[in-house]
């Protein structure tokens, strides 16, 4: 018996964001914008919170700085249910951190600060405690300096011995990355990466093809996300659908992936399908994509269920650049 639902382990980056940003102001001159706001994210940091609004308990497991930011995220995971005895503060880097000036579109650029996630990992005498958790996740890899490569193989080893749930996404990926990530596969139960930084690692850009990629080298289950052309899943069980996105009006996209994973975690400790957990996760990234930040619009478990058997879906197809 496990002590949490989800232990999150990795990247945490306080995000400041304002909207809409169409350009720089020239000079030291200003523009006048709607929304500024400061949120919990990071492919760690934003599952962590999602999980805890959508009600299951959650750990979160990272590096924060011994600064006015670490204490910033601190607080606010744990004002969202978020147990953050295994945060660890450092006073040799800053908290990690990024400004996105988000565009009309939803889109957004990014000025970050690699700080305390490159710091980052888990100490042998934390293991148990990180691993108490009936689904361990993990989120950050290709920027957690000091924790990618090995240490991240070693845990989810670990995870497996003791008969864990593993989640597994990535950030920033690129060709390189590859490296990293094929050492983890074989012991990811669901693996969550989007369909760009996928097709990087796998070099192609057919969606049905990647997914291959990442079973053929030991993955359980391939969930990658499309943006607006929704979700394709493939397990090594031969199960294979894709779901169309929730047409809903975006503010930003921010966090919406990150959100989306923990959807499929809620699902998956609810003992829901794999097509039901996919349904679910895609109508938590709609409900982040409404609003501005990491957590959007995500409110409830209640309330996302009513989004998902209400909200229309959209009948685009998949566009030129990765067909199905």
């Amino acid at each position: 018996m496990t002590t949490f639902d989800v232990s999150s382990i990795g990247f945490h980056v306080l995000d400041v964001l304002g909207r809409p940003v169409t350009a720089i102001p020239p000079g030291g001159r200003a523009a006048f914008i709607d929304e500024i706001c400061m949120t919990v994210a990071g492919t760690a940091g934003a599952t962590a919170v999602a999980c805890a609004i959508l009600g299951i308990k959650t750990r979160s497991v990272t590096t924060v700085g011994d600064d006015d930011m670490g204490d910033f995220l601190v607080s606010k995971m744990r004002n969202y249910g978020v147990d953050c005895s295994l945060v660890k503060r450092t006073s040799s880097v800053q908290t990690s951190a990024t400004i996105l000036p988000v565009r009309p579109n939803g889109e957004r650029p990014a000025l970050h600060v690699p700080g305390s996630a490159t710091v980052f990992d888990v100490a042998p005498y934390d293991l148990d405690a990180a691993l108490d958790a009936r689904i361990i996740h993990v989120g950050g890899t290709g920027l957690l300096k000091a924790f990618d490569g090995e240490p991240t193989v070693a845990l989810l080893r670990r995870a497996k011995e003791l008969g864990r749930i593993t989640t597994f996404d990535l950030i920033q990926a690129n060709p390189e990355t590859i490296a990293l990530v094929e050492p983890c596969l074989p012991y990811v139960d669901y693996f969550v990466p989007s369909i760009d930084e996928a097709s990087e690692m796998a070099g192609t850009s057919s969606v049905p093809a990647v997914a291959d990629f990442f079973l053929s080298r030991g993955v359980k289950n391939c969930i990658l996300t499309l943006g607006a052309n929704g979700v394709y899943v493939a397990s090594e069980r031969g199960r294979v659908f894709h779901l169309p996105a929730f047409e809903v009006p975006v503010s930003d996209t921010t966090g919406c992936g990150d959100s989306f994973t923990a959807g499929i975690i809620v699902g998956v400790i609810k003992g829901w399908s794999l097509e039901e957990c996919a349904r679910f996760a895609s109508a938590v990234a709609a409900r982040v994509a409404m609003g501005l930040g990491s957590q959007g619009k995500l409110k409830s478990f209640d309330d996302t269920v009513a989004a998902m058997t209400s909200l229309p879906v959209r009948q685009d197809t998949l566009t030129a650049t990765h067909q199905l």
